[in-house]
């Protein structure tokens, strides 16, 4: 009896343990930026952070980028990081794409969707403002012109500069 008992927690701890073993792989980022650095989401802390995935067949991420830059330039010398997270598999791809739509922000390759399952990726192109403190503040899916100053604002409040 004591044997069978044994046996059933085993059983019962094994998939817990490896579900666990797998959840914190997942929190183990592996996209790389332009010089190959390993994706940390903590070199950040205390900026405000805008995670953008994107992928060079996605004709909204194209459509995003001037904006994207836009807000580069009016907010990162007041704390905003933008980071770029290419979810191309073939990186000539997305550095063609890059070549023809540059970015003016950080660019990460995350070829086998890591960042993108660790963020429950539903479309693209996706973002995620993420607070100082390192908190999710807003998620979005898909990019329209139309909600730009929405989302600017959205920024702007995340930096405290809303007057």
């Amino acid at each position: 009896m004591r044997h069978i008992k044994s046996s059933l927690i085993v059983a019962t701890l094994i998939p817990l343990l490896i579900f666990f073993v797998a959840e914190i792989d997942a929190a183990q980022p592996q996209g790389r930026d332009k010089q190959r650095s390993a994706f940390d989401l903590e070199q950040y802390r205390g900026r405000v952070v805008l995670l953008d995935f994107w992928a060079s067949w996605c004709g909204p991420c194209r459509e995003a980028f001037p904006w994207l830059n836009e807000m580069h330039r009016k907010y990162h010398g007041v704390g905003l990081e933008i980071i770029g997270i290419n979810l191309d598999e073939a990186r000539r791809e997305a550095e063609q794409f890059l070549t023809n739509t540059p970015a003016e922000f950080t660019i990460y390759f995350d070829p086998k969707g890591v960042l993108a399952k660790r963020y429950d990726l539903q479309g693209m192109p996706a973002s995620y403002l993420i607070g100082m403190d390192g908190r999710l503040l807003v998620e979005h899916t898909g990019f329209f012109r139309s909600q730009a100053a929405e989302r600017e604002a959205e920024i702007r409040q995340a930096l405290n500069l809303v007057p």
